[in-house]
């Protein structure tokens, strides 16, 4: 090889790594383009002469650009609800207008490709960044199938879609794992739990309705007639000596002459934590807890009301006993 093909070959050299830098410097700059595709850059070596197998000399360089259209790229996130991304391989059909008449553009019919998905709509028309047109099958809305296999301009109507009844709702709640109330107290376990106790009676505004019996090879019984009727004065009974009645714990002082209504009100009126009542028919005092879970202890003599007047057997009454 003489000086001038040397050199030649040099400059050659130098041609091919400025034709790779052209393509490095338009790929960063492209960076940011939308579906845009790097161009790499391969190079040739020519050999200078014909000659032996394992005896050709180098000669100059070729530089020649490798497009990467089919290598996918990164899918980003839009707030365009009409931007799309192929993710894989493949393409977007689109069509370029010939023309405009009157807002309407027109078409020569020619399908083109591309993978730049940042379509918006524009007069009922789906158009990318670079002014093409959307294309694609129809589908059938009943069965879901394409219609054909021939793309076709998309456009739509700008109307508002007509409403459809919905069918089902997803919904999610958190429930905090302590779930205070106003009855939590920190020092008793189990304070924020719900009290059965607290839900016997019938938690619906309404009147409680009868009970139902369902079943066979059973008689109901007939109610029971009531064997007492009428109303009985409370202040027909005194108590014969005074003395203390202890309930639950807590001595309660009975004078003499009280009448079992004023009985009741003492034992109602006490810390016992019992409410008493007089029975509007026998006239006995009955004793009833707050809720049900409470207990009942009464102690001490037994206390005798009995009729004002004479004294006689038929006027010792009932002694008063717990509800």
């Amino acid at each position: 090889m003489g000086i001038f093909d040397a050199l030649n070959t040099a400059v050659t050299g130098l041609s091919a790594q400025s034709f790779a830098l052209q393509n490095i410097s338009g790929n960063i700059a492209n960076s940011q383009t939308t579906a845009f595709k790097g161009t790499n850059t391969e190079f040739e070596n020519l050999l200078s002469q014909q000659a032996a197998p394992g005896h050709e000399t180098s000669g100059s360089v070729l530089a020649s650009s490798a497009s990467t259209i089919t290598v996918q790229g990164d899918i980003q996130a839009t707030a365009v609800g009409t931007n799309m991304a192929v993710n894989g391989d493949g393409f977007f059909v689109v069509e370029r207008p010939t023309g405009f008449t009157g807002g309407i553009p027109s078409f020569n019919g020619v399908n083109l490709y591309t993978r730049r998905g940042d379509f918006q709509v524009q007069d009922g028309f789906l158009v990318n960044g670079s002014g093409y047109y959307l294309m694609g099958v129809p589908i059938d809305p009943k069965t879901g199938n394409p219609v054909g296999s021939v793309p076709q301009l998309l456009q739509f109507q700008n109307n508002f879609l007509p409403a459809a009844a919905t069918s089902q709702v997803n919904y999610g709640a958190n429930l905090p794992t302590d779930p205070t109330t106003t009855n939590t107290n920190a020092n008793v376990a189990n304070s924020d739990l719900i009290n059965p106790i607290d839900f016997i009676s019938n938690p619906l505004n309404v009147n409680a309705q009868p009970a139902k019996l369902i079943g066979t090879g059973a008689a109901i019984s007939a109610d029971v007639p009531a064997s007492v009727t009428g109303n009985v004065n409370a202040n027909a009974y005194t108590v014969a000596s005074a003395g203390n009645i202890l309930i639950n714990g807590v001595t309660i002082p009975v004078p003499a002459a009280d009448t079992a209504a004023q009985v009741a009100a003492l034992i109602s009126g006490s810390a016992a934590g019992v409410n008493a009542s007089v029975n509007g028919v026998s006239g006995f005092v009955t004793l009833t807890g707050q809720d049900a879970g409470t207990t009942i202890d009464v102690t001490g003599p037994e206390w005798h009301i009995i009729r004002a007047g004479a004294i006689s057997a038929q006027d010792i009454d009932e002694c008063l006993k717990s509800g």
